[in-house]
């Protein structure tokens, strides 16, 4: 039972800390700058991910890529309520995006999400395959 706790701690934070970093690196290549922030949001991202696969296998493939846009979306907006909204630092706004609310999330992105849930999906897949042969 430990040894299956040790092994799943051990993927959660390697997905955390690669979901982190290809997050603000996507970030820098579009925007050219990024924010602490983004940081945890991709690794929380990557991490529901895995969860999210793991925990749903009997789902259709692009259902769950449909399902961790909107994960990445529900996270983007958690953030944003929390550092554009509360906090006031303005690193991001959709408001003038179509179909945006509150200027954090916006479905144009959310199909954009969809997209990047694909090779996530994947990741995350590789990562426990990885992670599950040294162990």
């Amino acid at each position: 039972m430990l040894t299956k706790i040790k092994d799943n701690m051990l993927l959660y934070t390697v997905l955390f800390l690669v979901g982190g970093c290809l997050y603000s690196t996507v970030e820098i290549v579009y925007r050219q700058h990024t924010h602490i922030s983004m940081f945890f949001a991709g690794g929380i991202c990557l991490t529901l991910i895995a969860a999210t696969d793991y925990l749903t296998p009997r789902l259709r493939f692009l259902f769950k890529a449909l399902l961790c846009g909107l994960v990445i979306t529900a996270v983007e907006l958690v953030f944003g309520l929390i550092f554009n909204v509360l906090l006031g630092l303005n690193v991001w706004n959709y408001s003038g995006e179509p179909l945006n609310l509150f200027g954090q999330i916006c479905l144009p992105f959310t199909f954009i999400w969809v997209l990047i849930s694909v090779p996530a999906l994947l990741l995350a897949r590789l990562t426990r395959e990885i992670l599950s042969e040294k162990t």
